[in-house]
Formats: C-alpha cells, sequence, structure tokens
C-alpha cells in the first residue's frame, strides 16, 4: 500500500528517502488499451555512505607516453642505424665497380667488399666509416673477351626465340 507522507515531515524536508518499488501495469478496455503506471509499495531507500580508504600509494600503472615514445623511438634507431650503415656499404661497392668498369688501367677489380674501417667496436662498425676490399681482378683484355662473349651469347639466345616462334 502506498504510503503518504505526513504534512510534518514533508514541511522541514527531513524525510527519509524512499525508492519506489514495482512495476507498470496495463489494462486493457474493449478495443482500447490504456496503460497505467501502478506502484505496489515504496521500500526505505538509504543512500550509501562513503568510506574512509585507508591511504596507500597509487599502483604503478603503464607507462607514460614520453616513456613509451622514447622506447620506441630507441628500438627504431637502433634497426636503422645498421640498415644505413648496410646500405652506404653497398652503395660503396656499386660506385667503385662502376669506376673501375670504366677505368683504362691493365687490372680491372670485378668484385669485392666493403669493410668497416674500424670493426672492434659497435660503435666503430657504425660510426668508423668503410673501406672496399677488391676481391677478384681480371685483366682488361680479358674483361673485354669475357663481355663479347656475353653478347654474341645473348644474340644467338635472340635468334633461336625468333626461330621457334
Amino acid at each position: 500500500m502506498p504510503s503518504t507522507p505526513n504534512s510534518s515531515t514533508a514541511s522541514t524536508g527531513s524525510a527519509q528517502p524512499r525508492l519506489l518499488s514495482g512495476a507498470g501495469a496495463s489494462r486493457s478496455t474493449g478495443t482500447k488499451t490504456a496503460e497505467a503506471s501502478t506502484f505496489t509499495a515504496t521500500v526505505p531507500f538509504k543512500r550509501p555512505q562513503p568510506q574512509a580508504r585507508p591511504a596507500q600509494p597509487a599502483p604503478a600503472g603503464p607507462l607514460p607516453r614520453w616513456a613509451k615514445n622514447f622506447v620506441i623511438g630507441g628500438v627504431l634507431l637502433a634497426v636503422a642505424m645498421p640498415a644505413a650503415v648496410l646500405m652506404s656499404r653497398s652503395m660503396l661497392v656499386q660506385q667503385i665497380l662502376t669506376e673501375e668498369s670504366s677505368s683504362k688501367a691493365a687490372m680491372v677489380c670485378t668484385a669485392g667488399d666493403a669493410h668497416a674501417a674500424d670493426s672492434s667496436s659497435l660503435l666503430g662498425w657504425l660510426f668508423g666509416g668503410s673501406y672496399f676490399q677488391c676481391g677478384e681482378w681480371e685483366t682488361r683484355e680479358a674483361r673485354q673477351q669475357r663481355e663479347r662473349d656475353q653478347e654474341q651469347a645473348n644474340y644467338l639466345a635472340r635468334e633461336r626465340a625468333k626461330l621457334q616462334r
């Protein structure tokens, strides 16, 4: 049964808050349906009081954004630096071999490798510079003969491909 507040408690404002409980019921009258909400009872509702928590240090949460960015930057730098050094050494090899192929010298370098000038430490490998060491030498005449043979083999392969069509 619903209770009505007393006039004395309503005027003072010290009435205890109440939680309404119940569900709306629907009635049908003939062809029309009218919905009405009825509440069967009210239940005293007591709001929870905030409890004082003992002072504890905040748990160590995830890393701050600047720390994450610092770690990510360090990883990228650790990958990018050796890759840049290896690419520069590869380009050094190609540059020197191109220069050698157009040289008028009697002996021509045909293959070689780039090495770190100071490979005793990681910093020396990264920042110490590079030098080229030739691995295979060949005389100018032998190189020219090899190039002519290669050109002739390519010509014969193209002619055979034309005949097979």
